[in-house]
């Protein structure tokens, strides 16, 4: 499986935790992408702790970035998406062009043009803030 293919279960599986306690494992049982998840189950793992460890630090960033925005009116699977984008911006090792490019391409593939362009200005400014 490539590393893609995690981020998009992983993006699955934080989007469902927006309205479930549990991570929905059973709802993805029988996607190709799941079947094949086991390889890179550590990543998965990682960004589900990740995320909902440091859910409200990553609000506050979201929300710090997108100010005319409140988070309540950003779109579940943007957040989600950004949610999943931070976390993996925020270990060490992170290729800061790479992590935006796939959070983007995600915005694309479960979004439209309008989520794609808001998360890229998102985390590009996320990370000139870092810089």
């Amino acid at each position: 499986m490539s590393i893609h293919a995690a981020r998009r279960i992983a993006l699955q599986k934080i989007f469902a935790r927006f309205f479930h306690d549990d991570d929905c494992s059973s709802v993805l049982e029988g996607l190709d992408d799941h079947e094949n998840a086991q390889e890179d189950s550590q990543f998965i793992d990682s960004a589900l702790k990740g995320t909902h460890e440091n859910e409200q630090a990553y609000n506050a960033v979201i929300q710090s970035l997108s100010p005319s925005r409140s988070l309540e009116r950003i779109p579940y699977l943007d957040r989600a998406i950004l949610l999943l984008a931070l976390h993996e911006l925020s270990q060490d090792g992170a290729l800061p062009k790479v992590i935006i490019n796939e959070a983007v391409e995600l915005a694309k593939r479960y979004g439209d043009e309008s989520d794609s362009r808001f998360i890229n200005g998102v985390l590009g400014s996320f990370v000139r803030q870092r810089s």
